[in-house]
Protein backbone atom coordinates (compact mmCIF):
# COMPACT_ATOMS: atom_id res chain seq x y z
CA UNK A 1 0.00 0.00 0.00
CA UNK A 2 1.27 3.46 -0.93
CA UNK A 3 -0.06 6.94 -0.18
CA UNK A 4 -0.84 10.06 -2.19
CA UNK A 5 -1.53 13.67 -1.17
CA UNK A 6 -4.81 15.11 -2.43
CA UNK A 7 -5.36 18.85 -2.81
CA UNK A 8 -8.66 20.70 -2.37
CA UNK A 9 -8.74 24.40 -3.24
CA UNK A 10 -10.87 27.30 -4.48
CA UNK A 11 -9.92 29.77 -7.21
CA UNK A 12 -11.58 33.19 -7.48
CA UNK A 13 -10.84 36.35 -9.48
CA UNK A 14 -9.81 37.24 -13.01
CA UNK A 15 -8.05 34.64 -15.13
CA UNK A 16 -4.71 36.37 -14.61
CA UNK A 17 -5.23 36.53 -10.83
CA UNK A 18 -6.16 32.85 -10.71
CA UNK A 19 -3.11 31.88 -12.77
CA UNK A 20 -0.80 33.96 -10.57
CA UNK A 21 -2.31 32.40 -7.44
CA UNK A 22 -1.80 28.91 -8.89
CA UNK A 23 1.82 29.81 -9.58
CA UNK A 24 2.39 30.92 -5.99
CA UNK A 25 0.77 27.69 -4.80
CA UNK A 26 3.07 25.73 -7.09
CA UNK A 27 6.14 27.43 -5.69
CA UNK A 28 5.25 25.92 -2.31
CA UNK A 29 4.92 22.50 -3.96
CA UNK A 30 7.98 22.06 -6.21
CA UNK A 31 6.69 19.00 -8.06
CA UNK A 32 3.73 21.04 -9.36
CA UNK A 33 6.01 23.79 -10.61
CA UNK A 34 8.31 21.29 -12.33
CA UNK A 35 5.32 19.50 -13.93
CA UNK A 36 4.43 22.74 -15.74
CA UNK A 37 7.87 23.25 -17.28
CA UNK A 38 9.10 21.75 -20.54
CA UNK A 39 12.46 22.09 -22.27
CA UNK A 40 13.06 25.24 -24.31
CA UNK A 41 12.71 24.43 -28.00
CA UNK A 42 9.83 21.99 -27.59
CA UNK A 43 7.90 24.13 -30.05
CA UNK A 44 8.43 27.33 -32.00
CA UNK A 45 7.16 30.85 -31.42
CA UNK A 46 5.00 30.43 -34.53
CA UNK A 47 3.40 27.31 -33.04
CA UNK A 48 2.87 29.12 -29.73
CA UNK A 49 1.09 31.96 -31.57
CA UNK A 50 -1.20 29.46 -33.29
CA UNK A 51 -2.13 27.87 -29.96
CA UNK A 52 -2.60 31.30 -28.37
CA UNK A 53 -5.07 32.24 -31.10
CA UNK A 54 -6.96 28.95 -30.70
CA UNK A 55 -7.19 29.33 -26.91
CA UNK A 56 -8.45 32.91 -27.27
CA UNK A 57 -11.21 31.76 -29.61
CA UNK A 58 -12.38 28.56 -27.92
CA UNK A 59 -11.09 28.88 -24.32
CA UNK A 60 -11.27 32.63 -23.64
CA UNK A 61 -9.25 33.66 -20.59
CA UNK A 62 -6.94 30.65 -20.58
CA UNK A 63 -3.98 32.53 -22.05
CA UNK A 64 -4.24 35.15 -19.31
CA UNK A 65 -4.30 32.41 -16.68
CA UNK A 66 -1.22 30.77 -18.16
CA UNK A 67 0.52 34.15 -18.32
CA UNK A 68 -0.17 34.77 -14.64
CA UNK A 69 1.17 31.33 -13.70
CA UNK A 70 4.29 31.69 -15.84
CA UNK A 71 5.11 35.08 -14.29
CA UNK A 72 4.59 33.71 -10.77
CA UNK A 73 7.05 30.84 -11.26
CA UNK A 74 9.49 32.81 -13.42
CA UNK A 75 9.23 31.09 -16.80
CA UNK A 76 8.09 32.10 -20.29
CA UNK A 77 5.08 30.67 -22.05
CA UNK A 78 7.41 28.69 -24.34
CA UNK A 79 8.42 26.75 -21.22
CA UNK A 80 4.85 25.88 -20.22
CA UNK A 81 4.16 22.19 -20.67
CA UNK A 82 0.42 22.93 -20.91
CA UNK A 83 1.07 24.32 -24.37
CA UNK A 84 3.06 21.23 -25.33
CA UNK A 85 0.00 19.05 -24.59
CA UNK A 86 1.84 15.86 -23.74
CA UNK A 87 -0.27 13.84 -21.34
CA UNK A 88 -1.60 10.29 -21.20
CA UNK A 89 -5.06 9.19 -20.14
CA UNK A 90 -5.85 5.57 -21.05
CA UNK A 91 -8.79 4.63 -18.88
CA UNK A 92 -12.09 5.91 -17.47
CA UNK A 93 -15.69 4.74 -17.08
CA UNK A 94 -18.73 7.04 -17.27
CA UNK A 95 -22.45 6.53 -16.75
CA UNK A 96 -25.28 9.09 -16.82
CA UNK A 97 -28.70 8.07 -15.48
CA UNK A 98 -31.93 10.03 -16.01
CA UNK A 99 -34.64 10.52 -13.33
CA UNK A 100 -36.86 7.60 -14.39
CA UNK A 101 -34.17 5.15 -13.23
CA UNK A 102 -33.16 6.86 -9.97
CA UNK A 103 -34.97 6.50 -6.65
CA UNK A 104 -34.84 10.23 -5.88
CA UNK A 105 -35.79 11.17 -9.47
CA UNK A 106 -32.53 13.08 -9.89
CA UNK A 107 -30.08 13.09 -12.77
CA UNK A 108 -27.02 11.13 -11.59
CA UNK A 109 -23.58 10.54 -13.12
CA UNK A 110 -21.06 7.91 -11.98
CA UNK A 111 -17.41 8.15 -12.97
CA UNK A 112 -14.13 6.32 -12.42
CA UNK A 113 -10.90 8.01 -13.50
CA UNK A 114 -7.81 5.84 -14.07
CA UNK A 115 -4.22 6.99 -14.44
CA UNK A 116 -0.81 6.80 -12.70
CA UNK A 117 -0.65 7.91 -9.07
CA UNK A 118 2.83 9.30 -9.76
CA UNK A 119 1.70 11.66 -12.53
CA UNK A 120 -1.78 12.86 -11.55
CA UNK A 121 -2.64 16.17 -9.87
CA UNK A 122 -4.77 14.45 -7.20
CA UNK A 123 -6.59 17.77 -7.03
CA UNK A 124 -10.19 18.90 -6.91
CA UNK A 125 -11.12 22.56 -7.01
CA UNK A 126 -13.93 25.07 -7.20
CA UNK A 127 -13.30 27.83 -9.76
CA UNK A 128 -15.03 31.19 -10.00
CA UNK A 129 -13.68 33.28 -12.86
CA UNK A 130 -15.22 36.74 -13.12
CA UNK A 131 -17.78 36.79 -15.93
CA UNK A 132 -17.96 33.00 -16.31
CA UNK A 133 -20.00 30.20 -14.76
CA UNK A 134 -18.59 28.90 -11.48
CA UNK A 135 -17.75 25.21 -11.52
CA UNK A 136 -16.02 22.48 -9.55
CA UNK A 137 -14.08 19.50 -10.85
CA UNK A 138 -10.83 17.61 -11.04
CA UNK A 139 -7.80 19.49 -12.33
CA UNK A 140 -5.45 18.33 -15.07
CA UNK A 141 -2.08 20.08 -15.02
CA UNK A 142 -3.83 22.68 -12.80
CA UNK A 143 -5.41 24.64 -15.68
CA UNK A 144 -7.49 21.91 -17.33
CA UNK A 145 -10.41 19.87 -16.02
CA UNK A 146 -10.93 16.11 -16.23
CA UNK A 147 -14.63 16.44 -15.37
CA UNK A 148 -16.90 18.78 -13.46
CA UNK A 149 -20.25 20.46 -12.87
CA UNK A 150 -21.16 24.13 -13.08
CA UNK A 151 -23.57 26.47 -11.31
CA UNK A 152 -26.19 26.09 -14.07
CA UNK A 153 -26.41 22.33 -13.58
CA UNK A 154 -24.27 21.16 -16.53
CA UNK A 155 -22.01 18.16 -15.87
CA UNK A 156 -19.24 17.13 -18.30
CA UNK A 157 -16.91 14.12 -18.14
CA UNK A 158 -14.67 12.27 -20.58
CA UNK A 159 -13.22 8.93 -21.52
CA UNK A 160 -10.60 8.43 -24.22
CA UNK A 161 -11.93 7.15 -27.55
CA UNK A 162 -9.36 4.56 -28.63
CA UNK A 163 -5.62 5.04 -28.21
CA UNK A 164 -4.69 8.30 -26.44
CA UNK A 165 -3.64 11.15 -28.70
CA UNK A 166 -0.57 13.25 -27.98
CA UNK A 167 2.99 14.18 -28.84
CA UNK A 168 4.67 11.26 -27.06
CA UNK A 169 6.23 8.54 -29.19
CA UNK A 170 3.88 5.80 -27.95
CA UNK A 171 0.73 7.83 -28.53
CA UNK A 172 -1.48 8.22 -31.58
CA UNK A 173 -0.51 11.33 -33.52
CA UNK A 174 -3.17 14.05 -33.84
CA UNK A 175 -5.00 13.95 -37.16
CA UNK A 176 -5.99 17.61 -36.91
CA UNK A 177 -4.81 20.74 -35.17
CA UNK A 178 -7.00 21.32 -32.17
CA UNK A 179 -7.63 21.23 -28.44
CA UNK A 180 -6.91 18.60 -25.82
CA UNK A 181 -9.80 17.23 -23.74
CA UNK A 182 -8.95 19.11 -20.53
CA UNK A 183 -9.22 22.48 -22.32
CA UNK A 184 -12.51 21.44 -23.96
CA UNK A 185 -14.11 20.39 -20.67
CA UNK A 186 -13.15 23.55 -18.82
CA UNK A 187 -14.40 25.72 -21.68
CA UNK A 188 -17.78 23.97 -21.64
CA UNK A 189 -18.14 24.28 -17.87
CA UNK A 190 -17.32 27.98 -17.87
CA UNK A 191 -19.35 29.02 -20.90
CA UNK A 192 -22.35 26.67 -21.36
CA UNK A 193 -25.45 26.36 -19.20
CA UNK A 194 -26.93 23.08 -20.49
CA UNK A 195 -26.43 20.07 -22.77
CA UNK A 196 -27.78 21.82 -25.87
CA UNK A 197 -25.39 24.78 -25.55
CA UNK A 198 -22.49 22.42 -24.87
CA UNK A 199 -23.22 20.39 -28.00
CA UNK A 200 -23.38 23.54 -30.12
CA UNK A 201 -19.97 24.60 -28.81
CA UNK A 202 -18.49 21.15 -29.41
CA UNK A 203 -19.59 21.15 -33.03
CA UNK A 204 -17.68 24.39 -33.58
CA UNK A 205 -14.51 23.45 -31.69
CA UNK A 206 -11.44 21.94 -33.32
CA UNK A 207 -10.66 18.95 -31.07
CA UNK A 208 -7.43 17.03 -31.60
CA UNK A 209 -7.86 14.51 -28.80
CA UNK A 210 -10.09 11.52 -29.56
CA UNK A 211 -12.69 11.60 -26.80
CA UNK A 212 -16.05 10.38 -25.62
CA UNK A 213 -17.78 13.15 -23.67
CA UNK A 214 -20.82 12.49 -21.55
CA UNK A 215 -22.91 15.57 -20.87
CA UNK A 216 -25.84 15.80 -18.45
CA UNK A 217 -27.88 18.67 -17.06
CA UNK A 218 -30.36 19.18 -14.25
CA UNK A 219 -33.17 19.56 -16.79
CA UNK A 220 -33.14 15.81 -17.47
CA UNK A 221 -31.05 15.69 -20.62
CA UNK A 222 -27.89 13.72 -21.36
CA UNK A 223 -25.76 13.07 -24.41
CA UNK A 224 -22.76 11.11 -25.63
CA UNK A 225 -20.49 13.15 -27.90
CA UNK A 226 -17.70 11.30 -29.71
CA UNK A 227 -14.92 12.63 -31.89
CA UNK A 228 -12.09 10.72 -33.57
CA UNK A 229 -9.59 12.21 -36.03
CA UNK A 230 -11.87 15.22 -36.45
CA UNK A 231 -15.12 13.32 -37.17
CA UNK A 232 -17.96 13.96 -34.69
CA UNK A 233 -21.12 12.10 -33.67
CA UNK A 234 -23.79 12.56 -31.00
CA UNK A 235 -26.43 10.44 -29.23
CA UNK A 236 -28.96 12.28 -27.04
CA UNK A 237 -31.41 11.02 -24.43
CA UNK A 238 -34.14 12.74 -22.41
CA UNK A 239 -37.46 11.92 -20.76
CA UNK A 240 -39.02 11.10 -24.16
CA UNK A 241 -36.47 8.46 -25.23
CA UNK A 242 -36.80 4.76 -24.54
CA UNK A 243 -33.24 4.61 -23.27
CA UNK A 244 -32.79 6.37 -19.92
CA UNK A 245 -29.06 5.93 -19.40
CA UNK A 246 -25.94 6.49 -21.46
CA UNK A 247 -22.39 5.29 -20.81
CA UNK A 248 -18.87 5.18 -22.23
CA UNK A 249 -15.52 3.54 -21.67
CA UNK A 250 -12.41 3.82 -23.87
CA UNK A 251 -13.42 2.92 -27.39
CA UNK A 252 -15.81 4.15 -30.08
CA UNK A 253 -19.49 3.48 -29.41
CA UNK A 254 -21.46 5.40 -32.05
CA UNK A 255 -21.76 3.89 -35.57
CA UNK A 256 -20.21 6.88 -37.37
CA UNK A 257 -17.08 6.59 -35.22
CA UNK A 258 -16.98 2.80 -35.02
CA UNK A 259 -16.64 2.62 -38.80
CA UNK A 260 -13.38 4.59 -38.48
CA UNK A 261 -12.04 2.69 -35.46
CA UNK A 262 -13.80 -0.67 -34.94
CA UNK A 263 -11.25 -2.13 -32.51
CA UNK A 264 -11.34 -1.84 -28.72
CA UNK A 265 -8.95 -2.76 -25.95
CA UNK A 266 -10.17 -5.74 -23.95
CA UNK A 267 -10.43 -3.81 -20.68
CA UNK A 268 -12.62 -1.18 -22.34
CA UNK A 269 -14.99 -3.67 -23.97
CA UNK A 270 -15.23 -5.61 -20.70
CA UNK A 271 -16.13 -2.54 -18.65
CA UNK A 272 -18.61 -1.33 -21.26
CA UNK A 273 -20.51 -4.63 -21.23
CA UNK A 274 -20.41 -4.76 -17.44
CA UNK A 275 -22.12 -1.36 -17.18
CA UNK A 276 -24.66 -2.27 -19.88
CA UNK A 277 -25.62 -5.53 -18.19
CA UNK A 278 -25.92 -3.77 -14.84
CA UNK A 279 -28.08 -0.95 -16.18
CA UNK A 280 -30.35 -3.16 -18.26
CA UNK A 281 -31.54 -4.68 -14.98
CA UNK A 282 -31.44 -1.50 -12.90
CA UNK A 283 -34.32 0.51 -11.50
CA UNK A 284 -34.72 2.98 -8.63
CA UNK A 285 -30.97 3.44 -8.34
CA UNK A 286 -29.49 5.23 -5.33
CA UNK A 287 -26.13 6.93 -4.89
CA UNK A 288 -25.12 3.93 -2.75
CA UNK A 289 -25.80 1.62 -5.70
CA UNK A 290 -23.62 3.74 -7.98
CA UNK A 291 -20.81 3.86 -5.42
CA UNK A 292 -20.80 0.08 -5.11
CA UNK A 293 -20.75 -0.17 -8.91
CA UNK A 294 -17.70 2.09 -9.15
CA UNK A 295 -15.72 0.32 -6.42
CA UNK A 296 -16.41 -3.21 -7.71
CA UNK A 297 -13.12 -4.60 -9.04
CA UNK A 298 -12.21 -5.47 -12.62
CA UNK A 299 -12.89 -7.77 -14.48
CA UNK A 300 -16.26 -8.13 -12.73
CA UNK A 301 -16.36 -4.41 -12.01
CA UNK A 302 -14.90 -1.01 -12.86
CA UNK A 303 -12.15 -0.36 -10.29
CA UNK A 304 -8.50 -1.16 -11.09
CA UNK A 305 -5.24 -0.80 -9.14
CA UNK A 306 -2.66 -1.10 -11.91
CA UNK A 307 -1.11 2.34 -11.36
CA UNK A 308 2.32 1.59 -12.79
CA UNK A 309 0.55 0.54 -16.01
CA UNK A 310 -1.35 3.89 -16.04
CA UNK A 311 -4.56 2.11 -15.15
CA UNK A 312 -5.15 2.72 -11.47
CA UNK A 313 -8.33 4.30 -10.13
CA UNK A 314 -7.38 7.82 -9.06
CA UNK A 315 -10.89 8.74 -7.99
CA UNK A 316 -14.44 7.44 -8.05
CA UNK A 317 -17.18 10.08 -8.29
CA UNK A 318 -20.96 10.18 -8.04
CA UNK A 319 -22.55 13.43 -9.21
CA UNK A 320 -26.06 14.42 -8.21
CA UNK A 321 -26.54 16.78 -11.14
CA UNK A 322 -29.94 17.93 -9.89
CA UNK A 323 -28.51 19.11 -6.56
CA UNK A 324 -25.13 20.28 -7.89
CA UNK A 325 -23.02 18.08 -5.63
CA UNK A 326 -20.47 15.29 -5.97
CA UNK A 327 -19.21 12.51 -3.70
CA UNK A 328 -15.57 11.50 -4.22
CA UNK A 329 -13.65 8.43 -3.07
CA UNK A 330 -9.91 8.66 -3.77
CA UNK A 331 -7.97 5.60 -4.87
CA UNK A 332 -11.08 3.50 -5.45
CA UNK A 333 -10.86 2.26 -1.85
CA UNK A 334 -13.75 2.35 0.61
CA UNK A 335 -11.27 2.81 3.44
CA UNK A 336 -10.43 6.28 2.10
CA UNK A 337 -14.06 7.26 2.61
CA UNK A 338 -16.41 9.35 0.51
CA UNK A 339 -16.25 13.15 0.74
CA UNK A 340 -19.05 15.44 -0.45
CA UNK A 341 -18.58 18.77 -2.23
CA UNK A 342 -21.29 21.18 -3.33
CA UNK A 343 -21.43 24.28 -5.46
CA UNK A 344 -23.76 25.82 -2.88
CA UNK A 345 -21.49 25.48 0.15
CA UNK A 346 -17.98 26.61 0.99
CA UNK A 347 -15.26 24.10 0.22
CA UNK A 348 -12.93 23.08 3.02
CA UNK A 349 -9.58 23.72 1.37
CA UNK A 350 -6.37 21.92 2.27
CA UNK A 351 -4.79 18.55 1.65
CA UNK A 352 -4.85 15.09 3.15
CA UNK A 353 -3.24 11.72 2.56
CA UNK A 354 -5.06 8.77 0.97
CA UNK A 355 -4.10 5.14 0.51
CA UNK A 356 -3.22 3.76 -2.91
CA UNK A 357 -3.31 0.00 -3.44
CA UNK A 358 -0.70 -0.76 -6.11
CA UNK A 359 -1.13 -4.07 -7.94
CA UNK A 360 -0.02 -5.46 -11.29
CA UNK A 361 -2.06 -7.29 -13.94
CA UNK A 362 -1.41 -10.98 -14.48
CA UNK A 363 -2.62 -10.85 -18.08
CA UNK A 364 -2.49 -8.54 -21.08
CA UNK A 365 -5.54 -6.39 -20.42
CA UNK A 366 -4.72 -3.98 -23.28
CA UNK A 367 -5.02 -6.49 -26.12
CA UNK A 368 -7.44 -5.57 -28.89
CA UNK A 369 -10.78 -7.31 -29.41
Amino acid sequence: METARTNIFELCGTNYEIGYHLGKMAMNCPQFAEMQKCPTGTFTEKRAKEMTKMFDQYCPGLNEELRGFAEAIGVTRLQMVYYAMTYLTPGCSLLAVLPKLTKNSHVMVARNYEFSHKMDDFSFCKTKVKGKYAHMGGSVMQFGRSEGINECGLMVGQTSCGMPVGNMETMRKPAITGLQFWAVIRSLLENCKDVNEALQSLMDMPIAYNINLILADKFGRAALFETLDGKKAVQKIDETTTKQYIHSTNHAHLPEIVEIEPLAMEHSACRYEFIKNYMDQANQLTDKDLKELLLSEYPTGLCCHWYDEFFGTIKSMVFDVTLGKVDICWGGLNQNGWKTYSLNTDMQVGNFMVNIKVEHPTFNFTRLV
